[in-house]
């Protein structure tokens, strides 16, 4: 990730965010944290439960990624894997039945489904204590009025990100392109709630060039 910023002769420099540097001493972290927890809990390990609807390649890949995350960290990772022809109500059924599991501490549901599942339903079925990937509608409500809430997966490792380089985000102004429920949305309230002046764009936004130039910071949040 770059990060640009303008200088009082209207230049712009770039300064290279190390994603992979943060990650792995996040790992470290989140390792040692998972080992005091085994510590206090008789050995219980926190487990991550995976729900993959169907044989899509690439979500497959970024479940097999999450799971290999987990077992890096030391966590137990349930991997659930569904055939392309469930119905709403029977992900909604496994989705209660991972939800009523005290085993199981977090709940992923890969995106997207297939298209005759209610995505937005059974997102919003996951309890709010295991949606680890901040995908619900109750957990984005309380994120953005600055209760506790797990946040949106990528917005929030941005915002991880832009805090381990020191970048201060109170009072820049922030152009966010792109406006989806689980990317620009999540990230625009992010950045709000670190006392960034936000503006969202998307794809019917007039004069979108003349919105970036304003902008200290760009996240580009939209897809194609």
């Amino acid at each position: 990730m770059r990060f640009f910023h303008s200088g009082t002769d209207q230049t712009m420099s770039a300064l290279l965010l190390d994603g992979k540097l943060i990650a792995k001493k996040t790992e470290t972290e989140l390792s040692a944290r998972i080992d005091h927890l085994k510590n206090i809990s008789d050995g219980r390990t926190p487990i991550l439960a995976t729900i993959l609807v169907g044989s899509d390649p690439a979500s497959a890949t970024y479940v097999n990624m999450k799971g290999n995350a987990c077992q890096r960290i030391g966590m137990d990772s349930m991997k659930i894997e569904l055939p392309e022809s469930t119905t709403t109500t029977e992900l909604l059924a496994k989705i209660n039945e991972l939800n009523n599991n005290q085993d199981v501490h977090g709940i992923l549901l890969q995106h997207p489904v297939p298209a005759q599942i209610d995505e937005r339903a059974c997102f919003d079925a996951i309890a709010l204590e295991k949606d680890v990937d901040g995908v619900t509608c109750l957990g984005f409500g309380r994120m953005s009025m600055g209760e506790d809430a797990y946040g949106c997966a990528t917005p929030k490792g941005i915002m991880r990100l832009l805090e381990a380089y020191d970048i201060e985000l109170s009072g820049k102004h922030a152009v966010v392109v792109g406006r989806s429920p689980i990317l620009g949305k999540p990230m625009a309230m992010m950045m709000l709630g670190a006392n960034a002046t936000v503006t969202i764009c998307h794809s019917r936004t007039e004069n979108l060039s003349d919105h970036i130039k304003q902008a200290d910071i760009i996240v580009g949040a939209g897809g194609k």
